[in-house]
């Protein structure tokens, strides 16, 4: 019998991938984008111990050039939110739940020239959007 299969996966640019990283980093949990090739970015987890060790593991995710520039490379790669691998698995082959909170990061954006990253709801609710026709709920964020 052949397996079926059809999901959604997600897709992002790399400076929205950088943008959830810092978003879901904090003090213990640290998320960086440290590589970016023509096919793989890579994105690095570490937790430091008590001892200040961070031992940090890497989650290979698929990427391909973006539709605006498929010659040159030069615009931002859109990278597929799959994990290929993880480098450095120090969780006994479990790793790949390290990344999960980045996969479950919410959509974010800027709101015009911001340099200020939010979800849709946080940019509704301080009023940053000007387009006030909009329904109360959203199919491509978080906004409920």
């Amino acid at each position: 019998m052949k397996t079926q299969f059809d999901s959604k996966i997600r897709v992002v640019a790399v400076s929205n991938l950088g943008a959830m990283c810092q978003r879901i980093s904090g003090v213990c949990h640290r998320y960086e984008v440290t590589k970016v090739t023509r096919s793989r970015v890579h994105v690095t987890y570490s937790n430091p111990n008590e001892y200040g060790s961070e031992f940090p593991m890497t989650a290979v995710f698929p990427c391909y050039p973006s539709r605006n520039d498929t010659v040159n490379f030069t615009a931002s790669p859109s990278v597929v939110l799959d994990i290929l691998r993880v480098i450095n698995d120090n969780w006994n082959g479990e790793g790949w739940q390290a990344f999960q909170p980045l996969l479950d990061c919410p959509t974010v954006w800027r709101s015009g020239t911001d340099a200020v990253w939010s979800t849709h709801r946080e940019i509704r609710v301080e009023g940053r959007d000007n387009r006030i026709d909009l329904p109360d709920t959203c199919t491509v964020c978080d906004l409920n």
